[in-house]
């Protein structure tokens, strides 16, 4: 009697379940914002038809829970990639490789060298990152007059906001009429030097980069002693100033891919990350901290962009092993499967052990020729270990893509001089 009794208990149970609606994840509408306060509630939920876990990485998810990092969800706008670079990259389909002798991509003269991306393909991950350094849309030349680099500390907030002026200029790949400039060993230039606060005012340094193995060469010119010194050849792995960034985080990977000894393709998937950013996020006018940089998030730790648009693109995923000097011991890196944009990255110290994080907000500008590129709002590195991070923001109103009249020598180490002075 009680084995049947137990048998009828089961069956009604089963029937009471069958009978019960089905529970269905929600489709999250646009301006849901993700946080630690929702996130275990809302992580099978789904947007755009991706579940939210889905869309963020380990890091990501942990930032969410342990670090007040908040994305408010954005719907997904269309990129207009530039034509003329469109052009210029489906040109190089099958006609170039990679030379590790050398360290060239051989039968490239712009856009992207490798526009057909195989997953198979041994040399994939290698690929993008070469697509990265070569075939990013920036245009010919770049010229951002005003960016800051916030240095902040997570229990103390801002302590630090430098303001310099930042110059790209591109050597070879270049698509308004001639693809390469001077004798062709030179890939492109850049020069960097601040104009605030009173004791960095001048500092700065010029760097060429070559298109070989050949390591940059910078110069670094110290206002104080009105002297220029060449810095050391690994001068690409060094620190910038007192930030939390290496020369090679500059926007994320900065390195001629060839000195990074090898790469792995983890995989392609997608995650949420800013494309269509607001801008201006950096108010030079602004009074108070909250008047200056709208896109912080005021409370602890002080360094989240909470206050932006975060939608789902597809990204490779790719691990990037450095070179033993190097102070990390590996990146890992997501680049955008639609045009050469590295949204997020890891840097893992020595020991193999997290510790920092990279993200970076991008929109679509267009240069003065017309030229479509794709700008950097703002971005930041996180130092897990120290507690601290760099936020680097644009006057985005005073960014010039193509300028006419700007000239190779324009872009010197007697430019850099004149500037300190």
């Amino acid at each position: 009697m009680h084995k049947n009794y137990s048998l009828l208990a089961y069956s009604a149970w089963v029937a009471l379940a069958l009978s019960m609606p089905a529970v269905h994840a929600a489709e999250l509408s646009p301006g849901t914002v993700i946080s630690a306060e929702n996130i275990d509630r809302i992580k099978d939920d789904t947007f755009e038809g991706h579940k939210i876990g889905s869309l963020l990485t380990e890091k990501m998810e942990w930032r969410i829970r342990n670090s007040g990092w908040k994305l408010p969800l954005a719907k997904s706008k269309a990129i207009p990639v530039d034509p003329t670079w469109l052009k210029a990259s489906q040109a190089n389909e099958g006609k170039t490789r990679i030379n590790a002798e050398t360290c060239q991509v051989e039968g490239w003269t712009a856009g992207q060298p490798f526009p057909d991306i195989d997953m198979n393909d041994p040399q994939a991950a290698e690929k993008i990152v070469w697509n990265w350094h070569l075939g990013a849309l920036v245009g010919d030349v770049s010229i951002v007059p005003f960016y800051t680099q916030v240095l902040i500390d997570g229990e103390k907030g801002i302590h630090a906001e430098p303001i310099a002026e930042f110059t790209r200029y591109s050597m070879k790949g270049r698509l308004a009429g001639e693809h390469t400039q001077g004798d062709g060993s030179e890939r492109g230039r850049q020069l960097l030097y601040f104009k605030s606060p009173s004791d960095m005012k001048g500092l700065g340094t010029f760097t060429i980069q070559y298109d070989s193995a050949k390591v940059n060469d910078v110069w670094a010119y110290v206002p104080a002693v009105r002297r220029v010194r060449r810095l050391s050849g690994g001068a690409w792995m060094d620190p910038v100033g007192a930030s939390d960034q290496l020369q090679d985080d500059l926007e994320i990977f900065n390195a001629r891919p060839c000195w990074y000894p090898s790469y792995k393709l983890l995989g392609k998937r997608h995650v949420l990350a800013v494309v269509n950013s607001k801008y201006p996020l950096w108010n030079r006018q602004g009074k108070s901290a909250e008047e200056k940089y709208p896109v912080l998030d005021s409370g602890k730790p002080y360094w989240n962009m909470n206050n932006n648009d975060f939608e789902p693109r597809e990204v490779y995923v790719i691990e990037a092993n450095t070179p033993a000097e190097h102070p990390y011991s590996k990146k890992i890196i997501y680049v955008d499967t639609e045009f050469p944009r590295i949204h997020y990255g890891e840097a893992y110290n020595r020991k193999g052990e997290f510790w920092k994080f990279m993200e970076w907000h991008s929109y679509v500008g267009k240069g003065e020729d017309g030229f479509r590129d794709i700008r950097t709002a703002g971005g930041v590195i996180i130092d897990f270990q120290r507690n601290h991070a760099t936020v680097s923001l644009i006057d985005t109103a005073m960014w010039r893509t193509n300028p006419a009249g700007v000239k190779e020598s324009d872009v010197s180490l007697q430019t850099l001089q004149a500037a300190g002075r």
